[in-house]
């Protein structure tokens, strides 16, 4: 079976955006890691740290993989379509406060909060010039769509909404907006965090910062 292992961020610097990997069957996620680690040894423990995808799902090395499957390797680093419950955008574009407030205004709402995460200039005594944003777009909107969907079951009569900024950005610029309408205010805290929280651990999205000093570096997510 022929596979073709699709790779981001600092994986795919190094090695581009796809390998092909061939193994006979039945073959699992985990033999597939293996694999790449031979061929790619200067990546192996970077491989050995990334999470796999399988038909754009999170799995593990002995989920056993199918001729045709999708299969992509996801460092552990970090991260439109409006789509599903709420409003969900992957967007190049500038995300604008105001037009997500104007989403969620609904006369059942009592409560609306906003989180809204904007790009530093300095970080650790650092100076960053601009970070550049990457995301799996297709598997980045189903996880999306998932957590919204479970905020939805979690506190009925939320309204969920994120909205994530790909590309280049510069200081001050805004990179992500988290945010719940409810019909009280308590309920609209909790959804809020919910969304950012589980965005920034569950979402295949990147965040490579570019420093003033010429250094780059692919900044990791929270365990």
């Amino acid at each position: 079976m022929t596979f073709t292992v699709h790779l981001f961020a600092g994986l795919a610097e190094i090695a581009g955006p796809a390998v092909t990997i061939e193994l006979g069957p039945p073959a699992t996620a985990g033999e597939i890691r293996r694999a790449l680690q031979q061929r790619l040894p200067q990546l192996a423990s970077d491989l050995e740290h990334a999470l796999i995808a399988v038909n754009q799902q999170y799995a593990d090395d002995d989920q056993v993989v199918s001729d045709g499957d999708e299969i992509a390797l996801i460092p552990p680093v970090g991260g439109g379509s409006d789509d599903g419950p709420g409003s969900i955008v992957l967007t190049d574009q500038p995300l604008d406060v105001g037009q997500a407030y104007q989403y969620l205004v609904d006369t059942r709402c009592g409560g609306t909060v906003l989180f809204v995460g904007t790009v530093r200039e300095w970080t650790k005594g650092r100076q960053t010039v601009y970070l550049e944003y990457e995301a799996y777009r297709d598997m980045a909107l189903r996880q999306m769509r998932a957590i919204a969907e479970d905020v939805c079951r979690r506190w009925p009569g939320v309204i969920p909404l994120q909205w994530h900024r790909v590309g280049r950005l510069h200081p001050a610029d805004i990179a992500v907006i988290c945010a719940a309408a409810a019909p009280h205010r308590g309920t609209a805290f909790e959804a809020a965090r919910e969304l950012i929280e589980r965005l920034k651990k569950e979402v295949p999205i990147w965040k490579k910062e570019i420093y003033a000093d010429g250094e780059a570096v692919w900044q990791a997510n929270r365990p």
